[in-house]
């Protein structure tokens, strides 16, 4: 059994799933019930679709957790059934699915309103990818409005905030010996308190919305904790969009098990091959690539 790791928005990539729709009859039926709650055009523009187009956010985030789904019930339905289910932000609205806390439907849903609620109440900022320095010197250098939004490893960590906050940690950052800052393609500031009235009006989406304890372990991004109550899970989702992932310690939770990148392209891979002590990544995103994991037994 292996530890489902979900990827979360921008490894989205044209095509992603095409080989399961056509192959996979557990992944199409997915995909097809993401269709039927989707607008006209929405498989197309997934597997058909320009990389410009799969940026728009609403599109991201509902193709992504389709397929991603999608991926998982290919592997389930072929006797790889997973240890437990981790998401890197987006990524955990799919392993609430896989995890048996909540059904596919509303999940898509919260996502399109999630995705809605993100575009159309984004302040002013942006974010960093810091690089080469340890997480704790980092957060000592950050001014007031500006956070972590991210712990993707030992060095490789990426904050958030206003624009003049970026700038002046920026600065600091150099100062203090970060190897590289990389300002990010993104269109606002993510995991931040900047995000808080979209966080507002997604809680009254969540609260509407159905959980059940997962019949598996399920492990949250925001408090990197096993978690298992459907009321803290809800709570956890609602902080989710003003708190930053803590991947490192999230992988750090997952144990001496064998881990599998269910989504397209390899970023979760990459993370883990720089946390000293993580486990392995196996890569999912192509029937290809899950017809030999599944081959591995």
């Amino acid at each position: 059994m292996s530890f489902f790791l979900f990827p979360g928005q921008g490894s989205q990539t044209p095509g992603m799933g095409q080989d399961f729709y056509e192959s996979s009859p557990a992944a199409r039926g997915i995909l097809e019930r993401a269709a039927a709650l989707a607008p006209v055009g929405f498989l197309g523009a997934i597997f058909h679709g320009t990389p410009e187009q799969l940026k728009d956010t609403r599109l991201a985030q509902t193709a992504l957790l389709a397929v991603e789904v999608a991926v998982a019930q290919h592997l389930e339905a072929a006797g790889c059934r997973p240890a437990g289910c981790a998401g890197h932000s987006l990524g955990e609205f799919s392993a609430l699915v896989a995890a048996g806390a909540a059904a596919f439907e509303p999940v898509f849903r919260l996502a399109d309103v999630r995705a809605r609620l993100m575009a159309e109440n984004v302040p002013e900022g942006g974010m960093a990818a810091v690089i080469g320095l340890p997480p704790s010197d980092i957060e000592a250098a950050l001014p007031a409005d500006v956070q972590v939004a991210n712990y993707n490893g030992p060095q490789q960590t990426i904050i958030s905030g206003g624009l003049a906050g970026l700038e002046e940690a920026e600065r600091r950052l150099k100062e203090a010996g970060a190897r590289r800052l990389i300002r990010l393609a993104v269109s606002g500031p993510f995991h931040s308190v900047l995000m808080a009235k979209a966080a507002s009006r997604f809680r009254d989406e969540l609260d509407k919305m159905e959980l059940k304890p997962p019949r598996i372990r399920y492990i949250s991004s925001v408090s990197a904790e096993e978690v298992r109550d459907p009321d803290e899970i809800r709570r956890l989702l609602g902080e989710q969009m003003l708190s930053p992932v803590r991947w490192t310690d999230v992988m750090g939770r997952i144990g001496p098990v064998p881990a599998v990148e269910v989504g397209p392209g390899r970023v979760l891979q990459g993370l883990a091959k720089r946390m000293d002590g993580a486990p392995a990544v196996e890569l999912a995103g192509t029937v290809e690539a899950a017809n030999a994991l599944l081959a591995l037994g």
